[in-house]
């Protein structure tokens, strides 16, 4: 059964669309669109049209002549200097972004990223004493050092530090020799979105306007990469900025970047902010989450093509690796919701002994997308559980953590993520107080996730050329988020599960013309509730659908879909001892996949049963023994046929029990 959502469609307002098509020439479903995101003409006219020379002056960041004068003065005497970095995409980017620009001054420069299970996130005290014993003159930090106020001071008279960051600045500013951060209280910078990556290359403009009186206009790829990929507002700077990094990506694209497209298989393809997100930054956050971020930094700075294809090579396989932890921890967890029944009615919480503390995050998201609930995935280690957290809708992580802070060794974060730690023989009280938190803060309705629709769009009118006209809106992600449409009655023509394990699902819909393909992304389940001639309603953005430079008609790429009458699941004796005939028939006494069952069901059902109630015969037959799922070694679902001697009783089966008629 598919699982419901609640469907908010944009009410929009026609006078303020009209305005924006008589002002900026835009299509109808442009300038809904635009309004939508609440940009008016003015902003609109900058959203279209802005340049690289619409670029902030970097002097107007706090700090920022101090820093410069300091670099200048540290790369003229010849002193060696380090970039302390972070082993996420924005502070792997950022420390490669600055690296390369200060080589090019002639600096004596290396880089630092701690790593990530050992040392955690930030200055440690350690690593900078370690770098002091090797005579380093001046560090700057990227992505990282805005609240170590303390590790700075205990350092400060011994070291020149720089702390470039983007995170939220607290009361207490570290005492470094210069601050850049647009978030400080008293900075004037009027773009206060910035990235990491964004930081540093502000600092690395203001050193080249400095020496050279123009823009550095150069690695805008790179910026644009980690920019994306930090998930900050793509409006403002960071549009500017990621628009004309695409644009380098897609023409003259770094070294580094250009064999991981390779990689990635993306060669053929024009490079989007959708791209970056879903498969470029993965591979370089692999490096961070199970080996090093080092590596990730080598491959965006280096020149030798050997040595950047041996190293994209390299994280594509580490990716590989990170797939797999992540596909294992994922399964376990997933049996672990399951074990606890009622327990995990309002809140998930599920631990397990040495799971990689690495994935633990993208478990949990993926977790939030099954079950719908606030999420905390922990990883024991020698009886101290780390805990990662993804929200809901509304439901704010940070304080449901801080109700339960007693219980907790330490904590932080966010209302949409956190992390924390705990004793693990306290994690069952964590799980019941949590519990009780959300019965009293979190209604019913919340937990029905919301898809947000833009605009309805009739089957018939899905064209290249729509998505030509709405591409004027790229790049899409955080405040300006790809646009999503609905085809409120459609008709299913096929629909089949696709990719090495059978985990995505492609539906074919009938239009007047012909049909219009679509993509559901880890959604197999979709197989058993929509079926050949079901009408359903689908909320879904668009792709333009190339390959090597041909554009075959777009792709829909589903957020929701539902059927617009659902067949009702009846089981009878009769029935399922069809079924059973039809089941050994395909097995043949061995094990087959659980897709291609599936499949051979639907062909040789009897035509008195629906197509739900046939496909539900697998699970009282799993209820009753006679065939057993399992994961093969390459992941995919299987179904063991079990010999069964003597009568079967079928009030065994709580499913049969559920749907007999």
């Amino acid at each position: 059964m598919i699982k419901k959502k609640r469907w908010r469609l944009c009410e929009g307002d026609r006078e303020k669309e009209n305005i924006l098509i008589r002002e900026l020439g835009v299509n109808p479903i442009v300038a809904k669109l635009m309004v939508n995101r609440h940009i008016d003409v003015d902003e609109g006219r900058k959203f279209l049209q802005s340049s690289l020379s619409d670029l902030l002056d970097p002097f107007t960041l706090k700090d920022m002549d101090v820093a410069v004068s300091l670099v200048q003065e540290t790369i003229e005497k010849h002193k060696p200097i380090v970039i302390y970095g972070d082993y996420d995409v924005d502070g792997i980017t950022a420390t490669s972004v600055l690296y390369r620009f200060l080589k090019k001054l002639g600096a004596d420069v290396t880089y630092y990223i701690p790593e990530r299970q050992s040392e955690g996130y930030g200055l440690n005290l350690e690593a900078l004493e370690h770098l002091i014993e090797r005579e380093t003159s001046l560090v700057i930090t990227v992505d990282c050092g805005i609240s170590s106020y303390d590790i700075v001071e205990a350092v400060r008279d011994r070291i020149d530090m720089i702390i470039t960051d983007h995170h939220t600045a607290p009361d207490l500013i570290p005492r470094a020799k210069a601050v850049i951060n647009h978030k400080q209280k008293d900075c004037p910078y009027k773009d206060k979105n910035l990235s990491g990556v964004g930081v540093a290359f502000k600092l690395c403009q203001a050193l080249w306007l400095t020496k050279h009186g123009e823009w550095y206009l150069d690695d805008l790829d790179i910026v644009a990469l980690g920019t994306v990929a930090d998930v900050v507002p793509l409006v403002g700077e960071n549009r500017i900025i990621v628009k004309a990094g695409l644009e380098k990506m897609n023409s003259q694209p770094n070294l580094g970047i250009k064999k991981l497209i390779d990689v990635a298989g993306l060669h053929e393809r024009t490079i989007t902010s959708g791209h970056i997100g879903f498969t470029l930054a993965p591979r370089l956050n692999a490096a961070g989450r199970v080996t090093h971020a080092t590596r990730a930094v080598e491959l965006l700075v280096t020149d030798d093509g050997d040595i950047a294809e041996a190293i994209a090579e390299e994280l594509n396989e580490t990716n590989r690796e990170r797939q797999e932890l992540e596909r294992n921890i994922h399964e376990l967890a997933r049996i672990d919701v399951a074990n606890q029944g009622h327990k995990a009615d309002y809140v998930t919480v599920v631990a397990g002994e040495e799971w990689h503390p690495g994935v633990i995050g993208i478990v949990a998201s993926r977790l939030v997308e099954e079950f719908y609930k606030p999420t905390l995935v922990i990883s024991i280690h020698d009886g101290v559980g780390k805990g990662s957290c993804r929200s809901i809708d509304g439901f704010n992580m940070y304080d449901a953590l801080k109700s339960c802070e007693d219980l907790l060794l330490q904590f932080g974060g966010h209302s949409a993520a956190a992390g924390f730690s705990i004793d693990a023989n306290r994690i069952d009280e964590l799980r019941e107080r949590l519990t009780e938190y959300c019965k009293k803060i979190v209604t019913a309705e919340e937990y029905i996730p919301v898809v947000t629709i833009d605009a309805e769009l009739p089957v018939d009118d899905i064209d290249v050329d729509i998505i030509d006209r709405v591409s004027a809106l790229e790049p899409y992600g955080m405040a300006n988020s790809t646009p999503i449409f609905a085809v409120m009655e459609a008709t299913v023509q096929d629909i089949m599960l696709m990719g090495q394990l059978k985990n995505h699902c492609k539906v074919i819909f009938a239009t007047s013309n012909g049909t219009v393909d679509a993509i559901a992304w880890n959604r197999p389940d979709l197989f058993k509730s929509i079926f050949v001639g079901s009408v359903v309603k689908v909320a879904f953005s668009l792709q333009k659908n190339e390959w090597q430079g041909m554009v075959s008609p777009p792709q829909l790429m589903i957020q929701a879909i539902e059927p617009l009458t659902e067949e009702p699941i009846k089981l009878t004796t009769e029935g399922l001892r069809q079924m059973y005939v039809i089941v050994k028939q395909s097995m043949r006494g061995h094990s087959q996949s659980l897709y291609n069952v599936e499949q051979d069901i639907l062909r040789r059902k009897p035509a008195d049963q629906n197509n739900r109630s046939a496909l539900t015969s697998i699970d009282v037959f799993k209820e009753l023994g006679i065939v057993e799922e399992y994961t093969s070694d390459d992941g995919q679902l299987m179904l063991r046929w079990n010999a069964i001697e003597g009568k079967l009783d079928l009030v065994t089966s709580v499913t049969f029990l559920t749907y007999s008629v």
